[in-house]
């Protein structure tokens, strides 16, 4: 998946996708599996907006429920299970808990009973999953005793019981929105990270090339396409209207601020529920730490103007505190913020109410055929959506979609079950790696692990970790440079490795994992000093080294 200019400028494309989150992905992916010549540019990298804005959950529409929408709750469940069919090895069961109380909607009665429902509605959800372990459990209701057991962060004043259901947690989700582009790019779309879409360019009515700009070097150039995904999330509306010139659809004109905390440990294996303000938050456990989100304001502006501010981040901490007045959450244990933007439909004070669900617009309409927008929403629906927007683009090109599609494993999960390649992982033998090294390297790349290991088992500085308090690996940085297109510092201990997903790496590690990519990509003293000093910036209280 590596970064190709070339491949830009001297193909004629049947579609450019222009956006590298999750929906954009997914569809360069599918529109390259069914043999289209596809491209994806984006003018950051990979995943670097609001799709790192996430709890790291993929979930079955539970409140889905409050509306009665069981048919959206179906897509929640099919998208839910078609993830972990696609990665299984980068997703596991959690459970959550929330109190009930003497209240009609949160009471025992109404939550063993949406639960009931929820099972009942998706009483196929592993069908297609082979690992045993991926099997999520019925929801079920639980005594007062057991509920504060399991969520003791929570002011216990009410509680009559709790609510237990599982959902997916996304192990590492900054490898399976990789592992997507990578098998777009297996599939044959060519990549183009850090690459700005300009202006479509027409001959009368039809599109006949897309105008960038490589964004490291400040130069224009056409790309030739005869469509035009815009899957630019938070940047829809302004991009269609760039690239079209008409008014933007209401679909997207209005945004709202999503953000999570990353904060210290406060949880121990559920994810717990908290009520602030008539809403649920929610503390998510991950690795080492906890999620906490998510919060939902009107946001201020377009896309490109401040959110997650330091006072945002005030207000959601404030928010935490009321929810889980247990936990001693302070501003200290917060390590870093994801913050995004999604579209809304209206607000009023502080509450928003947001666009219930993805929407694909034809710009036929505006005169523009050939450019299709994808306003996005939610992670978990995102396949489904990326769809049928391919399925959009497959009828402006005259090439209708056969039956539905199945969906597909990511290139890495070339594995008969995840047991199996961690069994393989633990006892390969390969010099400079211990079984432990092996069976996290495998739970990150899945089959894609070999390819990591042998590089060490080549080197065996590689397999030397940033730090002692980082143990990803010289080799892991290695890898997202040379097969996986990381431009940046930032690219590679956010984006591709999990260095700095759970806070920040530690200068010791942050400097080690900038010497590698100095020496593969050329830095000079100046360059390592900036890269360090941006990466320093994603994280609360760190600006400078």
């Amino acid at each position: 998946m590596q970064r190709d200019l070339p491949g830009l400028a001297d193909t004629t494309f049947d579609l450019v996708v222009v956006g590298a989150g999750i929906y954009g992905a997914l569809a360069a992916w599918e529109a390259a599996r069914r043999g289209w010549r596809v491209a994806l540019v984006d003018k950051g990298d990979v995943g670097h907006a609001t799709s790192f804005n996430s709890l790291k959950t993929l979930h079955g529409g539970l409140r889905s429920l409050q509306a009665l929408n069981l048919r959206q709750m179906r897509l929640f469940i099919r998208e839910r299970r078609a993830l972990a069919i696609m990665a299984p090895h980068l997703v596991d069961p959690l459970p959550f808990c929330v109190p009930t109380y003497a209240h009609p909607t949160r009471s025992r009665l109404a939550l063993a009973t949406a639960l009931a429902i929820t099972d009942a509605v998706g009483r196929d959800r592993h069908e297609g999953i082979d690992d045993v372990h991926l099997r999520l459990p019925g929801g079920r209701v639980v005594s007062r005793a057991e509920c504060v057991r399991l969520n003791p962060i929570v002011a216990d004043d009410g509680i009559t019981g709790g609510a237990i259901w599982f959902d997916y947690q996304m192990r590492q989700p900054e490898r399976l929105i990789t592992g997507v582009v990578a098998s777009a790019a297996a599939a044959g779309a060519v990549i183009g990270t850090y690459v700005e879409a300009d202006r479509m360019v027409r001959s009368g009515d039809r599109v006949v090339a897309l105008r960038v700009r490589d964004v490291t070097t400040g130069t224009t150039f056409d790309v030739r396409t005869t469509t035009v995904l815009n899957a630019t999330g938070p940047w829809s509306a302004a991009v269609a209207t760039q690239l079209t010139g008409a008014p933007a659809t209401d679909a997207s004109q209005h945004l709202s601020r999503a953000m999570n905390l990353v904060v210290s440990r406060m949880t121990g294996d559920h994810a717990c529920g908290g009520v602030v303000a008539g809403r649920y938050l929610f503390a998510v456990p991950w690795h080492d730490v906890s999620i906490v989100g998510t919060s939902h304001d009107p946001h201020e502006g377009g896309a490109d103007a401040p959110h997650g501010t330091p006072e945002h981040v005030a207000a959601l901490l404030r928010d935490a505190q009321l929810a889980f007045p247990k936990a001693g959450l302070g501003a200290a244990a917060v390590r870093l913020v994801h913050r995004g933007l999604l579209p809304m439909v209206s607000s009023s004070g502080t509450s928003v109410a947001l666009l219930k669900e993805s929407a694909v617009v034809d710009h036929a309409s505006h005169g523009a055929r050939g450019l299709v927008t994808i306003h996005s929403v939610r992670y978990t629906t995102a396949r489904h959506t990326a769809t049928a927007a391919v399925d959009v683009v497959g009828r402006l090109l005259g090439r209708e979609s056969a039956a539905p599609r199945p969906a597909l494993r990511l290139s890495s999960a070339g594995f008969e079950t995840v047991d199996a390649l961690l069994a393989d992982a633990r006892h390969r033998e390969m010099s400079a790696t211990t079984p432990a090294l092996r069976e996290r390297l495998a739970r990150a790349y899945g089959s894609g692990w070999i390819d990591v290991a042998s590089a060490m088992a080549s080197t065996p500085d590689l397999a030397i970790p940033l730090s002692p308090t980082c143990a990803v690996t010289r080799a892991e940085v290695r890898h997202a440079v040379v097969a996986e297109g990381a431009l940046t510092l930032t690219d590679a201990l956010l984006r591709r490795t999990a260095a700095g997903g759970t806070g920040h790496p530690g200068v010791e590690a942050r400097d080690a994992a900038a010497a590698v990519m100095r020496d593969l990509l050329g830095w000079d003293a100046a360059r390592v000093e900036r890269e360090c000093a941006a990466l320093d910036r994603q994280y609360p209280g760190l600006a400078t080294p």
